[in-house]
């Protein structure tokens, strides 16, 4: 014979007496429908699921560079957006000292190239290289930038504060850390030719000293004896000369040598 299970006898129990009171009372109640209770199972059910897909990253291109602060990138989303970024100044372009050096030096390093941009703030975005170096954090270490120090960034101030040291860059001559005007420019100071190899010169001789004194006269030659120029134009002597026989100074009036010359 089959037994029946314990609920159910509870079940009908329960109905006996709700049977008997409702002859005492009055109308019994319509009993409630009896579902019967699925037997526990030990594998639950299956979770429903929803696929969700996350979008793609967009990834970005630098295709233009300004200066070393601002670039032009250009997403794999197809948009295109300039970027300040953040922490660092630029030399003024066209006329501030280092600014050629620092233009050349960030078109080389971002043109071109892939690069990771930080969130969006009101004092720029920080740009990451591809190989994870802080674009910022380098350019100023290398001296090609300043810091912005209303940036806040300990990490930024610290590779300045070594550049300095170092006179890296714009920090050493001739912009020792200006660049925001031209070079000074040193005038430069003309070298003296050196003077010309001079020659001793031979000392002068010594002055000649002339003298108008007249030689001495010879002696006169008592070989011949005029008494007076009419003896000796009487002897064919006259004039008589300085030194010829016959001549004596007494003879000569004018002293000039020549004695009996009239």
């Amino acid at each position: 014979m089959k037994r029946f299970p314990n609920w159910l006898k509870i079940v009908l129990a329960a109905f006996g007496v709700l049977f008997v009171l409702g002859a005492i009372f009055g109308e019994a109640p319509e009993p409630e429908p009896v579902v019967a209770a699925a037997p526990a199972s030990s594998t639950p059910p299956p979770a429903s699921t929803t696929s969700t897909t996350a979008p793609a990253a967009v990834t970005y291109t630098v295709s233009a560079v300004t200066d070393g602060t601002t670039v032009v990138v250009k997403g794999s989303d197809g948009t295109t957006k300039t970027v300040r970024v953040l922490g660092v100044t630029a030399p003024l372009a066209g006329t501030g000292c280092y600014a050629t050096e620092s233009l050349n030096w960030a078109v080389t390093t971002l043109s071109g190239k892939a690069v990771t941009l930080g969130a969006e703030t009101a004092r720029g975005i920080a740009v990451t290289l591809a190989d994870g170096r802080d674009y910022a954090a380098l350019a100023i270490q290398l001296g090609y930038l300043k810091y912005t120090a209303d940036a806040a960034l300990p990490a930024l101030a610290g590779a300045e504060s070594a550049a300095k040291q170092a006179t890296t860059g714009l920090w050493g001559p001739p912009c020792n850390g200006t660049i925001d005007a031209p070079a000074p420019t040193t005038a430069v100071q003309p070298v003296a030719p050196p003077p010309p190899a001079t020659t001793k010169a031979a000392p002068k001789p010594p002055p000649v000293v002339r003298t108008t004194e007249e030689p001495p006269a010879p002696e006169p030659d008592h070989s011949a004896y005029y008494a007076n120029c009419s003896a000796a134009k009487a002897a064919g002597a006259a004039p008589l000369y300085r030194g010829e026989p016959g001549y004596r100074s007494a003879l000569d009036r004018d002293g000039d040598g020549v004695a009996c010359e009239r």
